[in-house]
């Protein structure tokens, strides 16, 4: 009778776990969208030059005053050498600046609509702005991973229309559990073939690690409620697609290494849909 008993609370503690990670992780009961996407992201740091005297002054401590200590950029890193030995290595102190790329949407075998981007999470860029990032640094950057196909486009046919920012504030006491720190979320139309239009948010968030099996939900989450603000400036009707950039490892380099991505088909009640 006590095995049974034990195997019972054993199968019901499964469940509840089962059911949390489907529900907090997996968010399962969000639909899904028959539509396919691709999309190249990358990201730049700012360096904050006293943390970088400070570390050449460490390492002159630590290894002599023959040590050199020289900032990289790919990937923003400090060397550290002795007698042209390198003696060590470490990542550049800096902080996320901004994210750069294109989402590429449509039907499964033919994504068509572009949506270029570059957003600070800190501020807004200008509304209207165009040809930011071109269809010229995009080539350069991802020439080599992505069909030339997408990357080639007049600039003119990407603007920036409405932009809103998250503070901290806005997010009460999860936004203080999740260290938000600041979000833009932007509106892009694409002009071009198949035109449509996009929310693309960039959210930065300090916490590594805990935060990131919860990205899926926290993103939604975040893109709902950036939804709701740019439909309290009239705009109508909602954008057809979303995306959001989730900054959850800001002192890291590699756009791979900080940032989560979750890209969604917005239906007309504005409710979200995953892509992929």
């Amino acid at each position: 009778m006590r095995l049974r008993w034990k195997l019972v609370v054993a199968g019901a503690v499964a469940a509840a776990v089962a059911a949390a990670y489907g529900e907090l992780i997996l968010d399962i009961r969000t639909p899904r969208a028959s539509l396919a996407e691709i999309h190249a992201i990358t990201s730049s740091v700012s360096i904050q030059m006293a943390d970088y005297h400070r570390a050449i002054e460490t390492m002159k401590k630590k290894y002599g005053p023959d040590a050199e200590t020289v900032l990289e950029t790919q990937p923003p890193r400090l060397i550290t050498r002795v007698g042209g030995k390198v003696v060590e290595e470490d990542r550049a102190p800096g902080q996320f600046a901004d994210a750069r790329g294109l989402f590429v949407i449509g039907p499964h075998g033919r994504p068509e609509s572009t949506f270029p981007f570059q957003i600070d999470p800190r501020k807004a860029p200008t509304l209207g702005t165009v040809g930011e990032p071109g269809a010229r640094y995009l080539q350069s950057r991802f020439g080599k991973k992505l069909p030339a196909k997408y990357l080639e486009f007049d600039d003119r046919e990407a603007v920036t229309d409405t932009c809103i920012t998250i503070a901290a504030a806005d997010l009460g006491w999860l936004g203080r559990q999740l260290r938000f720190q600041s979000g833009t979320f932007c509106v892009v139309f694409w002009k071009g073939a198949s035109p449509g239009s996009m929310l693309i948010g960039v959210a930065l968030g300090d916490g590594d690690p805990w935060m990131r099996p919860f990205t899926r939900r926290i993103c939604r989450w975040l893109t709902a409620v950036a939804l709701a603000r740019v439909a309290a400036t009239d705009r109508d009707p909602p954008p057809d697609y979303a995306a959001c950039l989730l900054v959850d490892r800001p002192n890291r380099s590699e756009a791979t290494e900080t940032l989560q991505v979750n890209v969604y088909e917005v239906r007309r009640d504005a409710t979200l849909a995953y892509v992929n």
